[in-house]
């Protein structure tokens, strides 16, 4: 006889809607396009160049005397306010769809207040991978790539279990680290992520955006979100009980 679900388990049937974006997310999207409109429809040159140097992620200022940067303290927040510049409307659209395709199902799973404490500290760590290959770069690293590949690497824990909608997805367990590693499915995808990334960033596929791919920051948010998801996961583990488990 099968044993009753723990509540935040028990599937339960419903009419999702055809678009279900979280607001948080929703109003992340609305914030990068408001600074990109702003940017490229009412700033000069100067103004979107002092904008540039004092909110994109520049490798080569954290090489130099703070008292030379146009905003000394800018080295502080940087690594995260460069999540909301984007190089053209391309760039920004195609950060837009994976955000909403991805990002939705992690905000829904962990709720507004987790959701954007991961984003800027995936942003973050983006940016941290990015100056471990570049610490002398002197190019402003700009959008929000880094992480919404944190999204991508966060969902891998928990989306991809056969069969299932993401409705029933975003509230089961997660899988551990050990147990993504060993899934054959999502090791394929995580293979084929990142190959597709260093090829892009290599130039050697094109993408039509302006500027060059900042591929390790997408490689350090993807592992940022597939490496530290547990930490922000609200939702309980697996029960322990063989039988339970099989109920899942």
């Amino acid at each position: 006889m099968a044993q009753p679900q723990p509540e935040e388990y028990r599937e339960e049937p419903h009419n999702p809607p055809a678009f279900n974006i979280p607001r948080v997310v929703l109003l992340l999207g609305a914030a990068m396009v408001l600074v990109h409109g702003v940017r490229t429809q009412l700033l000069t040159l100067d103004q979107d160049f002092w904008v540039l140097n004092v909110f994109a992620f520049v490798p080569i200022f954290y090489q130099v005397d703070p008292a030379r940067l146009m905003q000394p303290l800018s080295i502080y927040w940087s690594p995260v306010t460069h999540g909301f510049l984007h190089g053209d409307w391309t760039h920004l659209i195609v950060n837009l769809v994976w955000l909403a395709a991805f990002g939705s199902a992690v905000a829904r799973r962990l709720r507004a207040s987790r959701f954007l404490i991961f984003m800027l500290l995936s942003t973050a760590a983006g940016a941290l991978a990015h100056f471990l290959f570049h610490m002398d770069g002197n190019s402003p690293v700009i959008g929000a790539s880094g992480a919404v590949s944190a999204c991508m690497g966060a969902a891998v824990r928990f989306a991809f279990a056969p069969g299932q909608p993401m409705e029933i997805a975003i509230r089961r367990p997660a899988l551990s680290l050990i147990q993504s590693l060993q899934n054959r499915s999502i090791m394929t995808f995580v293979v084929i992520w990142f190959a597709f990334n260093f090829l892009a960033g290599s130039g050697i596929i094109p993408l039509g955006v302006e500027g060059q791919i900042a591929w390790e920051a997408h490689m350090g948010g993807f592992l940022f979100g597939w490496l530290f998801f547990a930490a922000f996961d609200p939702v309980a583990k697996a029960p322990r009980n063989p039988f339970e488990q099989n109920q899942f």
